[in-house]
């Protein structure tokens, strides 16, 4: 019963808990995904700079203004950029002309190297520099430059380049209101941020803002350890309730971003446990509910129909069911059903015992019957035969009455055994034979001997009848002719099992043989007592052998029957 109620609710249970899992596992990696766009969005506002401060000189290049020019012309663009970047003009060798003093902590060498100046008009190169900065360690900046065309007093142009050095760390009094990267530099702000140099050196994103203290050392060790390949991806980890991303950015550098579960998080989480302790709480309940319920409305009365069929079956009688109205309707009427199918079959019963027994005893009347007409049968044809004087006519009287007596002593083995479809061959056939001495005078001992070997055999009537007169005709034509001229002599008589399913006769005798010790084949045998045995052996399915060495022997092997198990036991 639990197991149908699990099998019903499971596959409920189980959706549920996925989704769940589902919700918890999106919350538990919430953090991470806002550190990680953390990462994007400074990666992005950097890409932004550069993009704004490439575009600023390349319409100052195009103005073709001379040295006065562009200094007035560089101090109005630093002025509208909040001063946050550092600006110069370079003559054609990179050298520096002039510059215009923003951030004194901004680098500005002499010259520029050649590789880092632009190759054609309208190229903007970009590159990441790791200049030492004030009590902060390497410092890394982003240094743009473009070409542009210089005029001299007298009109002629000359080529040079126009520069632009920015920090990577943000400062919050170069951002103009509104701008959105103070988002990320507000007082106990949900993330904090810090610039990873190309020599790991770490800095706060914002150097003017609330300090956000160093990463913890896990973190800083979990950076160490990425190979080259992780450094050029994004990568994410989460250290309890707090989660970095790591990635990076424009400028050769890269950004380390951390962000905690918001305080809806940690309620949604304590809540997914909450709720995952009720609802198992509650199925819990409902299961113990739904099996005490089951017990006691079905389970129960099942058990004691159940005992009641096994009581029935082992008492007989009468079936009780001992239905109550706490069963439910189907119950009650199965155990009715039971009731009346268990009275009707106890009358039934009844009934077959008593006709079983009154076939037993008409069955054991007429073996009676028939054992008492057989030995009439036998008597009156012994009178008939000692009232003829013909010495063959005689002789066929006395076989006659040996077969006969051969099937009353076999009626009343079966009705002094009691066992009407079945009897022991051991006994029967032992007194079979010395009846069929005694009736020829050789009782007692004499000159000739009887050996009777018999297994204990159960055989049918079937079966009993025609070996019987077997044993009786091959007996009876070993005493009569097996030894003449008063010859002494044996007779042995075996009934043994083979096979499991087979059994074997076994008559010899040491006498002259059929032939006077000649072979004859069993085709050219005559005489009604060949031809009984023979036919009798083919009434048991056997195989008849008869052989001729020092006197006569039969073997029959005859199957026993196959629906009478253990039909042989030694």
């Amino acid at each position: 019963m639990i197991a149908i109620i699990l099998c019903a609710a499971g596959p409920m249970a189980v959706i549920a808990s996925l989704q769940a899992w589902n919700s918890y596992r999106h919350t538990l990696e919430a953090p991470a995904f806002r550190a990680d766009m953390a990462v994007s969005r400074i990666d992005l506002e950097v890409r932004h700079d550069v993009d704004h401060i490439g575009a600023l000189l390349s319409s100052v290049s195009r103005m073709s203004l001379d040295e006065e020019g562009f200094v007035r012309t560089l101090q109005m663009a630093r002025s509208l950029t909040g001063e946050f970047y550092r600006l110069a003009l370079l003559d054609d060798q990179g050298r520096v002309l002039l510059a215009v003093n923003g951030d004194t902590l901004l680098p500005l060498p002499d010259q520029v190297p050649y590789e880092d100046l632009p190759r054609f008009s309208g190229d903007v190169r970009v590159v990441p520099l790791d200049i030492p900065g004030a009590n902060t360690g390497r410092r890394s900046y982003i240094r743009v430059t473009v070409s542009t065309s210089i005029a001299d007093s007298l009109g002629a142009m000359r080529s040079g380049f126009l520069t632009a050095v920015m920090p990577v760390i943000w400062s919050r009094h170069h951002l103009q209101i509104g701008d959105p990267r103070l988002d990320f530099m507000q007082k106990e702000g949900a993330i904090d941020a810090w610039i990873i140099g190309r020599d790991y050196t770490v800095l706060p994103l914002c150097d003017d803002c609330a300090p956000a203290g160093p990463p913890p050392p896990d973190v800083l060790r979990w950076i160490g350890a990425m190979t080259s390949v992780q450094r050029g991806t994004r990568q994410t980890l989460s250290v309890g309730d707090a989660a970095f991303a790591f990635g990076p950015i424009e400028g050769g550098v890269a950004a380390l971003t951390m962000t905690r579960r918001n305080p809806a998080e940690t309620h949604a989480l304590v809540m997914f446990v909450i709720w995952l302790f009720v609802i198992v709480s509650l199925l819990g309940c409902c299961l113990i509910v739904v099996t005490q319920s089951a017990n006691a409305l079905l389970v129960a009365p099942l058990r004691r129909l159940t005992g009641s069929v096994e009581r029935w079956q082992a008492d007989g009688g009468v079936f009780d069911a001992q239905a109550s109205g706490v069963m439910p309707v189907e119950i009650r009427q199965l155990a009715r059903a039971f009731t009346q199918a268990t009275r009707s079959l106890a009358r039934d019963e009844r009934r077959l015992a008593r006709a079983a027994v009154r076939q037993e005893l008409l069955l054991k009347e007429m073996h009676h019957r028939v054992k008492n007409n057989l030995q009439i049968v036998a008597s009156l044809l012994n009178l008939q035969a000692n009232r003829i004087r013909q010495a063959e006519a005689r002789e066929e009287f006395a076989q006659a009455r040996d077969r006969v007596r051969a099937l009353a002593t076999l009626h009343r083995y079966l009705y002094a055994e009691g066992e009407l479809f079945s009897m022991n061959m051991e006994h029967f056939v032992t007194e079979l034979c010395s009846q069929i001495m005694q009736a020829a005078g050789h009782a007692g001992g004499g000159r000739l001997g009887l050996s009777v070997q018999a297994a204990t055999l159960e055989l049918k009537p079937d079966q009993a009848v025609p070996l019987a007169l077997i044993i009786t005709e091959i007996v009876s034509n070993a005493i009569k002719h097996a030894f003449a001229d008063g010859r002494r002599g044996t007779i042995s008589v075996v009934l043994e099992r083979v096979e499991p399913r087979q059994a074997r006769l076994d008559i010899a005798d040491d006498g002259i043989g059929l032939a006077g010790g000649y072979r004859v084949p069993e085709e050219e045998r005559s005489g009604i007592g060949m031809q009984l045995i023979r036919g009798f052996a083919r009434q048991l399915s056997g195989s008849l052998k008869i052989v001729e060495e020092d006197g006569t022997r039969y073997i029959l092997l005859f199957p026993l029957n196959e629906d009478e198990p253990g039909d042989l036991v030694r």
